[in-house]
């Protein structure tokens, strides 16, 4: 019987994680049809069936890791119905879903009695049936069971692979931020313009990276990486901007590749794009690789203040927070103003206090000077 094998996902990904399983053992697959779900640090993949049959055998469990040419399932080509299954009388209470076969009669020292469905169930809150009194007919562990039970939800796929990767952020980090008060008034005048002169009208979000894109163009140490084993510093040639995306499966960091060379427009077209493909969930492998420094922005949940963790190998990452009217003091005068504040963390091995903050002070000159500005945008 031919072995279904994880094929290469490209992008140089060499291993993931079995997130869920779209068929069970017996069942008829046809051809494309979707078999499993496989996490990557770089996408949530859904692979399909090369071939048409009967499944025989599942090889790797949900929540295992795998890598390219590890075999996921075994299925038997020749096969071209299931075998018929005993009927079974069950009450109403008890019944099958939809497209759930009834389990045969159990035998004595088999596996505890339950539906394919409530398997999964249990296996998602880390629970085993042979410790669960059921209360179903002969025994049979019912999902009412479960839900007895204090809930247990294991992190999958990206969820679990953003995890990882924090951990190993803040264990492998030593981080500092940086925090300055911003008068953003020049910007929402700018944006309240609207589209006057431009493809693509700017955001307040897009001016902020623009201007942070001619700050790491001014001191590429802030662009760069550190080689953690070698202990060397990788200078990169170009600006590959990462904006932190939150999408319904959590935080994702987008990329805009050669930031550094896009107009303002074709920028804030970028822009645009990777947000709505974020919010969409239809973010590509390429979309989240490879950024060079992170901008991260709330919006208007940014709240008033936080510390970015450093999206590594990055050796920093900007915060954006929350708008809001604030008392300020002009010409010793108590005033409404318009303020956000921004937080730059950075990688205290290779960024010293000092540099990270004149790096923030030149943001702030950049983004409160009306001429610059407009040139920024030109």
């Amino acid at each position: 019987m031919p072995e279904f094998k994880l094929p290469d996902l490209g992008e140089g990904v060499t291993e993931g994680e079995v997130v869920e399983w779209r068929v069970a053992e017996g069942a008829t697959v046809s051809r494309d049809q979707i078999l499993v779900v496989v996490g990557t640090d770089k996408a949530t993949v859904e692979i399909p069936s090369p071939f048409a049959g009967r499944v025989d055998a599942l090889l790797a469990a949900e929540g295992a890791k795998v890598r390219v040419g590890d075999a996921l399932l075994r299925v038997d080509t020749g096969a071209e119905t299931l075998p018929s299954e005993p009927a079974q009388t069950t009450s109403a209470a008890d019944a099958s879903p939809p497209g759930e076969t009834p389990l045969p009669p159990r035998d004595p020292g088999s596996r505890p009695r339950a539906l394919p469905s409530v398997r999964r169930a249990a296996r998602l809150r880390g629970l085993e049936l042979g410790q669960l009194a059921g209360s179903g007919p002969q025994g049979r562990v019912r999902m009412a069971d479960l839900l007895e039970i204090g809930r247990r939800v294991p992190l999958r796929g990206a969820a679990r692979l953003m995890a990882e990767r924090m951990t190993a952020a803040h264990q492998r980090v030593p981080q500092v931020t940086v925090v300055l008060e911003l008068d953003v008034s020049e910007m929402e005048r700018r944006v309240s313009a609207g589209a006057v002169g431009h493809d693509a009208p700017p955001t307040i979000l897009g001016l902020i990276s623009l201007a942070t894109i001619a700050g790491l163009v001014a001191d590429p140490l802030l662009n760069a990486s550190l080689d953690d084993e070698a202990m060397e510093v990788v200078y990169h040639e170009r600006v590959h901007l990462g904006i932190a995306v939150q999408t319904d499966d959590g935080l994702r960091v987008a990329t805009i590749r050669d930031a550094d060379r896009l107009s303002a427009d074709a920028f804030q077209s970028e822009l645009d794009r990777v947000v709505a493909a974020g919010r969409a969930g239809s973010l590509t492998p390429a979309d989240l690789t490879g950024s060079t420094f992170t901008v991260s922005s709330g919006g208007k949940l940014g709240g008033l203040l936080a510390t970015p963790i450093v999206n590594w190998p990055n050796l920093a990452t900007l915060g954006v927070h929350a708008i809001q009217d604030r008392a300020v003091i002009v010409d010793r005068q108590v005033v409404a103003g318009r303020r956000a504040n921004l937080s730059l963390s950075f990688d205290h091995r290779v960024v010293d206090g000092m540099r990270a903050s004149r790096f923030l002070y030149e943001l702030e000159a950049r983004l409160t000077d009306p001429a610059v500005l407009e040139a920024q945008l030109t």
